[in-house]
């Protein structure tokens, strides 16, 4: 059955660039009837409103706080399509001195914010005829990363939380996908010398999943690959990112 994107009210959180930005082309290509794009600093969402004026409308969301999210929940009256895009990463070892600072931080804005954003709007999502929330992981959840260890801890987190919410939902007619990219032509993948997909392809696959009824989505040619070998073998590939550092 297609998930159709036509006159769906969408929440995409950190859509000022890179895959967020690119859920909100794909929604307006869609059809979206209303795009709430929501970044930390208003200011950098000028550029994405200007895609179109009429359907998109910026929001102040930082989801390390509280009453941001409260406020933001507050605003919204109806709601399709709920995506938890945004995210940050730290170059930072399992195993350093100040691993927990940096995990502490982390999985604030990769998974208590969403969280706490999520339970906030289940209500309203449950009211659609026809709703979707979509959750950004990481193929480096998986498998743990270990040069960029913390960051993997709570991309896990974010998808035992959405497996937790999928089968919470399963009964509410709320689909539950999770994305697990690999390295995407964003910002945050900027020094990783390898083909990247662009950023669109992410939330194009995400919503083909979607009507594919497939909850589980590994977008890019590298996330099938490591997968695959995790299946395989999953010690297998803890050593291939071990070994790529």
């Amino acid at each position: 059955m297609s998930f159709n994107l036509a006159g769906k009210v969408a929440l995409v959180t950190g859509a000022n660039r890179g895959i967020g930005e690119g859920f909100v082309q794909t929604l307006l290509k869609g059809g979206a009837r209303k795009i709430y794009a929501a970044a930390r600093d208003i200011k950098s969402l000028e550029a994405i409103v200007a895609l179109n004026p009429s359907v998109v409308q910026a929001v102040q969301l930082d989801v390390t706080r509280a009453d941001q999210i409260i406020s933001l929940a507050a605003q919204i009256p109806e709601l399709d399509i709920l995506v938890n895009n945004a995210g940050i990463i730290d170059s930072a070892l399992s195993s350093a001195l100040d691993a927990t600072e940096f995990a502490r931080k982390e999985m604030e804005v990769n998974l208590f914010g969403p969280m706490q954003l999520t339970s906030l709007l289940i209500a309203k999502l449950k009211q659609s005829k026809g709703s979707a929330i979509i959750n950004l992981s990481s193929i480096a959840a998986i498998s743990n990363f270990p040069s960029i260890g913390t960051y993997s801890i709570s991309k896990a987190a974010m998808h035992s939380y959405s497996e937790g919410l999928r089968a919470d939902l399963a009964n509410d007619g709320v689909a539950v996908v999770c994305v697990y990219p690999g390295p995407t032509d964003t910002r945050m993948a900027a020094g990783m010398e390898m083909d990247k997909p662009a950023a669109v392809s992410v939330s194009q696959k995400a919503f083909l999943a979607l009507s594919n009824d497939q909850f589980e989505v590994f977008p890019d040619d590298f996330a099938k690959q490591m997968y695959a070998t995790f299946l395989e073998q999953p010690q297998k590939l803890a050593k291939v990112f071990s070994d790529m550092g």
